[in-house]
């Protein structure tokens, strides 16, 4: 007697999802296994063959459709030549607006910095600033002072400092 047949007279009657069900217990591993084996397969060959043939069929369509009406091919050729037409418009009016933008800017920043040489008189060679950010009796040419004593441990590729020395 079968393991099937078996499973069928312990339940006393033949029902689909009793079937299903000892499908699935005895041989669930290795459905699964295939299906990974096939989502695997599928992602690295199938998936790449089946665009390769769809970008295929697509452009033989495309080559039969406007090799029948070349009317049609010289619509859509210049269609697409005013849409490209169209975005350096775009671009170009952009650039523009951008560049004016600049100038002004630049404008701005000129009369700025010309107001502030007007009122202040100009900068003049060996004058001090009153404006510095340094702090008072600082020198950035005699170190940073106190600080500058520290010097990092060295460093030993053993924790101890030995190594055989």
């Amino acid at each position: 007697m079968d393991e099937f047949e078996a499973f069928e007279q312990e339940n006393g009657f033949w029902n689909p999802l009793n079937s299903v069900i000892y499908i699935l217990e005895n041989y669930g591993w290795y459905m699964l296994i295939a299906c990974i084996a096939l989502v695997v397969v599928y992602q690295k060959t199938l998936k790449s063959y089946i665009q390769k043939l769809r970008e295929y069929k697509f452009e033989r369509d495309y080559a039969a459709k406007y090799h029948k009406n070349p009317d049609v091919f010289a619509a859509h050729v210049s269609a697409q030549q005013q849409w490209a037409q169209k975005l350096q418009e775009k671009y170009n009016k952009e650039s523009e607006e951008y560049q004016r933008k600049m100038k002004e800017k630049e404008e701005k920043k000129r009369e700025e910095l010309k107001r502030k040489y007007e009122t202040s008189g100009g900068h003049v060679l060996g004058r001090k600033d009153d404006t510095s950010n340094l702090r008072p009796g600082y020198n950035p040419l005699m170190g940073a002072g106190s600080s500058s004593n520290y010097r990092p441990p060295r460093r030993s590729p053993c924790g101890g400092g030995g190594c055989g020395r």
